[in-house]
């Protein structure tokens, strides 16, 4: 598989100016997070996308999901905006489970890709993709609780590819 078109797009004039207007709203949607509602509204969709990567993951290794929530609630001293439970995280699908949200990075670059070969304009529709690539960025990102899931319950499977990795590398 050929990838030079791609990276020729990303790297264009207009694949840069696009790229720039993506992290401008992601910025956007850091820096909102201490203003409450607006942070809730406009991160919805990252909340979303992010809880259904858990779910979709949860079902496909059989991690027996029984809870999903998107609505914000209160803990402790900040808020929680989403959380999907599972019944059977073991050590095979706690890794997958807990990490399955960094599966929305490749499809924002494929989304920004799409959008590079469509010869984008400035306008309102280019702005609404812009967010929803930013949107997918965002919702990639593992939280702390995803990590400490996909670690605790995933120790075995983690040395196990370690060890392997040692021994096909050839490596001591």
């Amino acid at each position: 598989m050929n990838m030079a078109p791609y990276f020729t797009a990303l790297t264009s004039t207009n694949g840069q100016l696009y790229a720039l207007a993506v992290i401008v709203i992601l910025t956007l949607l850091l820096l909102t997070r201490r203003l409450g509602v607006i942070y809730f509204v406009t991160t919805f969709p990252v909340t979303l996308a992010h809880e259904l990567t858990h779910l979709l993951l949860g079902f496909v290794t059989f991690g027996q999901p029984c809870g999903f929530r998107v609505w914000p609630r209160r803990s402790a001293n900040s808020y929680v905006l989403g959380s999907v439970s599972c019944r059977n995280v073991r050590w095979y699908n706690g890794l997958f489970i807990g990490l399955a949200p960094m599966l929305l990075l490749p499809c924002a670059l494929a989304l920004l890709i799409l959008r590079l070969h469509a010869a984008p304009e400035v306008n309102a529709t280019e702005a609404v993709w812009a967010y929803a690539i930013a949107c997918l960025t965002y919702a990639s990102l593992p939280s702390w609780q995803d990590i400490r899931v996909a670690l605790a319950s995933s120790w075995l499977l983690i040395a196990a590819i370690a060890i392997t990795a040692l021994l096909v590398s050839g490596r001591p």
